[in-house]
């Protein structure tokens, strides 16, 4: 329909500041405008080709009306598929103001994790409601959309590599997840390469439709393997995925590089090291030897003394294996006697460079013992016996030894002599040890000596002189004097000889006996003698007198027979000895046995 519409412009007096113009009047103009056709429409731009992604990635589209409506137009809007795609806003409403002002709608996609490659789906336009008859229930094109799948279908593993164990035990995590939810459980092995340096818990990770987007978290563990092998490197291996989603099932994630931190140190330990004592008498210490970590060969270690004439080490060596390597193996240090005064002598037990075909332990050297041999050796000399020797005055002996305790460091000389010569005799006079024959005991004979005195026993000792030596330690040492007996064989008594049988004659016949000592006496031993019957018998001498000279000369004694003229037969008298007199008191007193003597008859 065409519609004529009657126009007219009026136009006002001119207004101007020149005097010609100002006021001048205009003639109005009379116009008509010609309808051009006007048709209600909502023209939709593009209404297909958008492109959405489940990245929230968006799209656009406007809409406009044809024509000015007589009252507001208003279009609802909404996604034929709201898992792909969402529209704003929801409605557009047009006035009489904005009818052709063209309004812009966005279309936004939807993510929903799914591998469902791209999906198209339609913003519908509702019909249009409107008190504007000629656009009420106005139906605009509907716009067709595709969102764009953005899930594939994946396993990420975070970290795959950098990850640390320790032989200590010591873990380190990693985490897995998946990138798109799985239509159906995926399953994934999990295991160590290198079980000796690292295990692995789980053993597998389950993943569902609930769970896919939630990191598993796995577990490393270090093992310990007591070899000094270094820092290892192995891989915790994920198997290919098991699942009846055909997108997932064999997936293989990344595997995760691992690297265990070796806590062994090729070391040899020996406890102790110092503080040992021996002792020259055969005392013995001990220390122990230990590998610190498995050896891939066996380790020999030799062992020796560094003075053995101080000590000597058993066994001469050591071998650890991969089996007994942390077993500590005892040394024994024994001592040795070297009979020499030198005071208390450190010396070492020398571990020697291990022997190995382990590159670790080969040549290592493990620390030297230190060792001190306490000296037993005392300056001193032995005599055996000190005491109960006799000796006697027949020339009888008796012998005693003389050691010393320790080697001389020079000759070591000891003087004897007896202290009673008159009672027993010593030989040698003197001895001599070297450092050859110091512990080889020397004899020493004691020989008694006759006094032909009654003096009973008599002790006496052989005096050893304190020894001579340019050995210090020895030089002036005195050794024990050694006491001894002499026993005496002499006895005291006056010996006559006979004491019975004489005889003598009325007519002058004499007849003698003899007087001697039986042993020396200490002083004058003086007998008187006198007859009993001097009409019978007389003695020549009234007495006798023995001296410490001629104690053992005999002495002779004259009885003479005395003439009676009586017929009185054969008379028996007797010569008389008196009681001896001496200062010596054993003889003192002493009464020898009296002669008897028969004076025979001549008449």
């Amino acid at each position: 329909m065409c519609h004529l519409w009657a126009l007219r412009l009026l136009h006002g007096a001119a207004s101007s500041t020149d005097g010609n113009y100002s006021g001048m009047a205009v003639s109005d103009v009379s116009v008509t405008n010609t309808d051009d056709a006007d048709t209600a429409g909502v023209t939709v731009t593009p209404t297909s080709g958008l492109t959405t992604t489940e990245g929230g990635g968006a799209a656009t589209f406007t809409v406009v009306l044809n024509s000015q409506p007589t009252a507001d137009v208003t279009i609802a809007m909404s996604s034929s598929d709201t898992t792909e795609g969402n529209v704003s806003p929801s409605s557009l409403t047009f006035t009489t103001a904005n009818w052709n002002t063209p309004k812009t709608v966005t279309v936004a996609g939807v993510n929903d994790f799914i591998i469902d490659g791209s999906i198209a789906y339609t913003i519908v336009t509702a019909g249009a409601a409107s008190a504007d008859a000629n656009y009420n229930s106005m139906d605009a094109p509907d716009v067709s959309v595709t969102n764009t799948d953005n899930d594939v279908a994946g396993i990420t593993v975070t970290p795959t590599s950098g990850l640390t164990t320790t032989e200590a035990g010591g873990t380190a995590t990693f985490t897995i997840v998946l990138n798109s939810q799985p239509a159906s459980d995926v399953t994934i092995g999990l295991s160590s390469g290198d079980t000796t340096e690292g295990s692995v818990s789980p053993s597998s990770l389950t993943f569902n439709s609930a769970n896919w987007n939630t990191p598993q978290t796995v577990t490393v563990t270090g093992v310990n393997d007591d070899t000094d092998d270094g820092d290892i490197a192995y891989t915790i291996v994920t198997a290919g995925a098991a699942s009846t989603d055909a997108n997932y099932n064999g997936l293989d994630a990344s595997d995760v590089s691992v690297t265990n931190t070796d806590n062994d140190v090729a070391v040899i330990t020996v406890t102790p090291t110092g503080g040992l004592t021996t002792t020259e008498a055969g005392g013995a210490a001990t220390f122990t030897v230990v590998l610190n970590s498995a050896p891939t060969a066996d380790v020999t270690i030799a062992l020796s003394s560094s003075d053995t004439t101080e000590g000597n080490v058993s066994p001469l060596s050591l071998t650890f294996t991969s089996a007994n390597w942390n077993t500590p193996k005892t040394v024994t240090v024994a001592g040795v006697n070297d009979f020499i005064i030198d005071g208390s002598i450190a010396y070492t037990i020398v571990t020697a460079g291990a022997a190995s075909a382990d590159a670790n332990y080969n040549s290592m050297d493990a620390p030297d013992v230190s060792v001190t041999n306490t000296d037993n050796d005392v300056a001193g000399i032995t005599v055996t016996p000190t005491s109960g020797l006799t000796t006697t005055e027949a020339g009888g002996t008796a012998t005693f030894t003389v050691v010393l305790n320790s080697q001389p460091s020079s000759d070591v000389t000891i003087a004897l002599n007896s202290s009673d010569a008159t009672e027993g005799n010593v030989s040698p006079l003197s001895l001599t040890f070297t450092s050859a024959n110091w512990n080889s005991p020397q004899t020493v004979t004691v020989t008694g000596t006759d006094d032909f005195a009654d003096d009973g026993n008599i002790t006496y000792t052989i005096v050893t002189a304190a020894a001579s030596s340019l050995d210090a330690s020895y030089n002036g040492i005195n050794a024990p004097d050694v006491a001894v007996t002499n026993s005496d064989d002499d006895t005291a008594a006056i010996f006559v000889e006979p004491a019975s049988g004489l005889t003598t004659t009325e007519d002058g016949g004499v007849n003698m006996f003899m007087i001697v000592l039986e042993s020396q006496p200490a002083a004058d031993v003086t007998i008187a003698l006198s007859s009993s019957n001097p009409n019978e018998g007389t003695v020549s001498v009234a007495n006798i007198t023995f001296t410490t000279e001629n104690w053992a000369d005999t002495q002779f004694v004259i009885i003479t027979g005395v003439n009676d003229f009586v017929v009185d037969g054969d008379v028996q008298y007797t010569v008389v000895t008196a009681p001896a007199t001496s200062s010596d008191p054993i003889y003192n007193g002493m009464n020898a046995s009296d002669i008897s003597v028969i004076n025979l008859d001549n008449d």
